[in-house]
């Protein structure tokens, strides 16, 4: 009798795991899927920032990038904000500043922008990378960071999507 009821937990803990299995498959892919590109500009000022970031699954994070953004442009930049794709044709080299940000699951960013930054080459520049998640751990953090190429100024930071302020914090110090 006994083996039954073992069997009965073990069945029951094989069907969780691939319940949550295809549950963070769903999730990684509609994280790591490409989206349309959607420019949006912030500010007028004589610096220039492209802001390239990924929205999360929830779409969380839009809020945190358009007051990074707003926060940018109160700084003097005018702002491009969009998502990252093959299709876009900026040059990271007419701007003055480049911010990059994706969202965390299963500890991996988001593939579209980690293909956009190995693709890309540009030296000499500012850039802010921030990642939004729950763990206080940053492996994905570093694993981004490695994607920046050589030659530029890279300020790193992981914040969960309620710390705006922290997030708008860390740019003011990384851009002072």
């Amino acid at each position: 009798m006994g083996w039954y009821i073992a069997a009965g937990i073990a069945g029951l803990l094989v069907a969780a795991a691939v319940v949550m299995m295809v549950f963070f498959k769903l999730t990684a892919g509609r994280r790591d899927g490409w989206r349309k590109p959607e420019e949006q500009l912030c500010g007028a000022g004589p610096r220039r920032a492209l802001f390239l970031y990924q929205p999360s699954n929830g779409g969380h994070n839009a809020a945190q990038a358009q007051a990074l953004a707003g926060f940018l442009a109160g700084m003097g930049y005018a702002v491009t904000v969009n998502y990252p794709s093959p299709q876009l044709d900026y040059d990271p080299a007419e701007y003055d500043l480049l911010v990059f940000s994706s969202p965390v699951y299963i500890g991996e960013t988001a593939k579209p922008l980690r293909d956009y930054l190995a693709g890309s080459r540009f030296t000499g520049k500012p850039v802010l990378l921030y990642v939004t998640g729950l763990l206080k751990e940053q492996p994905e953090l570093t694993a981004l960071e490695a994607l920046v190429p050589p030659g530029n100024q890279v300020s790193a930071i992981k914040v969960k999507s309620t710390e705006t302020g922290r997030l708008l914090d860390f740019a003011r110090q990384a851009l002072a």
